[in-house]
């Protein structure tokens, strides 16, 4: 049966507002990375307001990742524990404590609940403030849950998971069976920043799907549907979203400068949540969380 929400053609003008989103903000990345002064736009909303890169590698969080822990043992098995344990965090403080004292190689719960307890009666942070840890009905402090019900479980059971995710050679199989750990259900959305991470790595550096698939937020959504005119709460199920991102996505390469990386899913969705942020702003229609300094 055909969608009423499938015979809404995309429009091309907020198509090429969200290309020219995609082109200013890694603009800015690039001037800010070259040590040029403020302000690196004109635009008055990318000025004021917060938003990330279009490119998860360029985050800054990731880049320390890659570099300190991912790409070093992006070979090797021990790197889907090691991203594991340190996106439960997703703080470079703390991921640099977990390094250093080798937690991200070889768990050890109990000191590292003592050592993460310390940071916070210090009065320091150990967590992000980006990513909503539910309490799953668990009466547990934070730390002590995260690393006995979420990173203790997979440690405990990380041969088993190993395997199942070399027999997934694809970003969406990957996706399933880390959705499966404890923690990690809720929509997927942790378990999708594992996999994006895992999409670089001798796990799924050739899935089949990186320019098919996306886990999508409600954010991504929310864009997609103001690209396709349709009302920003329109239901979208995976196929209609798999169908009208891929298209999407044959457009964005098209169109981009030369000098900017091909998009792949990834980009797609995580750009159309900003995006949607972008026109929230533009038009005033919803409150901003993060202001920025950009001017």
């Amino acid at each position: 049966m055909v969608s009423v929400y499938d015979l809404v053609e995309m429009n091309d003008n907020l198509v090429n507002e969200f290309i020219y989103w995609a082109k200013e903000r890694h603009s800015i990345h690039l001037k800010r990375e070259a040590g040029k002064p403020k302000p690196w736009t004109k635009d008055p909303i990318l000025q004021r307001y917060f938003f990330t890169n279009p490119y998860r590698e360029n985050d800054k969080t990731t880049v320390w990742f890659r570099e300190t822990v991912r790409d070093p043992i992006a070979a090797k098995p021990q790197v889907f524990f090691s991203t594991v344990c340190f996106r439960w965090f997703n703080y470079i403080p703390t991921g640099q404590v977990l390094h250093d004292l080798q937690l991200l190689y070889a768990w050890d719960c109990e000191l590292a609940i003592a050592k993460l307890n310390d940071i916070l009666r210090s009065g320091r942070k150990v967590f992000t403030g980006a990513f909503t840890i539910s309490p799953s009905g668990s009466t547990k402090p934070k730390i002590q849950r995260v690393c006995e019900d979420y990173i203790q479980p997979v440690w405990d059971d990380l041969s088993s998971i190993v395997g199942q995710l070399y027999k997934a050679d694809t970003l969406k199989r990957a996706w399933q069976v880390v959705s499966s750990l404890p923690g990690m259900a809720g929509g997927g959305f942790m378990a999708y920043e594992v996999v994006s991470d895992l999409r670089y790595t001798e796990f799924l550096r050739n899935a089949e799907d990186i320019n098919l698939w996306a886990n999508p937020g409600p954010g991504a959504k929310r864009g997609l549907n103001r690209l396709m005119m349709r009302e920003i709460k329109s239901p979208i199920n995976q196929p209609l979203w798999e169908d009208q991102t891929q298209e999407l996505l044959k457009i964005v390469n098209k169109r981009l400068p030369k000098n900017m990386p091909r998009f792949e899913m990834r980009e797609i969705e995580h750009s159309l949540c900003e995006f949607d942020k972008y026109l929230r702003a533009r038009t005033k229609s919803g409150r901003m969380k993060r202001k920025y300094d950009g001017v």
